[in-house]
């Protein structure tokens, strides 16, 4: 498909910060979010909502659409389902589709009992290890977000195992500090983090959730390994009922 299309569909799926549980075991407020993307002149609209399935779990769920000219080029669904046990996050299942010019499927079910993960991609599975704190490519963003609300337990770094194909990735956060940054909804008070990576990799990938939004992903930038630059930038947002509006 399309290198364009391809490139801010996964900057989308893999480096978005936009639900995360509360801990203390308060319950997770439900939301829509819109966004806007840009790649080298690429658009893109995403839609990303939390809902409550029952009592203690959820589901997360991403549609992304990228164009050029009008013109639909691929669609991205992801959805992953978790619940909360104490402060953990413990991941249920995940799905990914990939339709348009090119396709592509990724599932995984989580077995704790047996204490194994079954990942599937298109014909091909695997039978993963699993241990605790292992999660999927949308669940570990609670495990992050849960740290930001209970500051008690903040630290400058995550890491996290993510079930990825046929093996179990680690990745590394780390958090930056704080920003006033300009949005289309106004002005938001953020706090921004960066992937993690080896020196020699130049890719970059930096994050701002916004501090009075409940941490809701306001604006991702990447830098992938080609060089094109990538932008996500939040459009609208209605989280528990009441519209997100900017500090002016």
């Amino acid at each position: 498909m399309n290198n364009k299309a391809t490139a801010v569909l996964c900057a989308f799926t893999l480096s978005s910060f936009a639900s995360y549980c509360y801990a203390q075991n308060a319950p997770l407020l439900e939301y829509v979010a819109q966004y806007e993307a840009s790649a080298n002149g690429l658009a893109a609209t995403a839609t990303r909502s939390l809902s409550r399935v029952d009592e203690n779990s959820y589901r997360l769920s991403n549609s992304l659409e990228a164009s050029i000219a009008g013109q639909a080029l691929a669609r991205l669904e992801q959805a992953s389902e978790f619940t909360i046990d104490g402060k953990r996050v413990v991941p249920l299942n995940y799905s990914y589709q990939l339709s348009g010019v090119s396709r592509a499927s990724h599932a995984i079910f989580f077995n704790w009992d047996a204490e194994v993960a079954l990942s599937t991609e298109g014909d091909e599975s695997w039978q993963l290890q699993l241990y605790e704190g292992v999660m999927d490519q949308l669940s570990y963003q609670v495990a992050i977000r849960q740290a930001l609300i209970d500051n008690t337990e903040i630290e400058p770094t995550f890491s996290f195992g993510i079930v990825d194909g046929d093996a179990i990735e680690m990745q590394e956060y780390r958090l930056v500090g704080e920003a006033i940054i300009s949005t289309p909804l106004g002005e938001l008070s953020t706090v921004k983090l960066e992937r993690v990576r080896e020196a020699s990799d130049e890719r970059v990938t930096e994050i701002w959730l916004a501090l009075e939004w409940d941490f809701l992903l306001t604006r991702i930038e990447q830098v992938n390994s080609s060089g094109l630059r990538i932008s996500l930038e939040l459009k609208s947002a209605v989280l528990d009922g009441n519209t997100v509006r900017g500090n002016n």
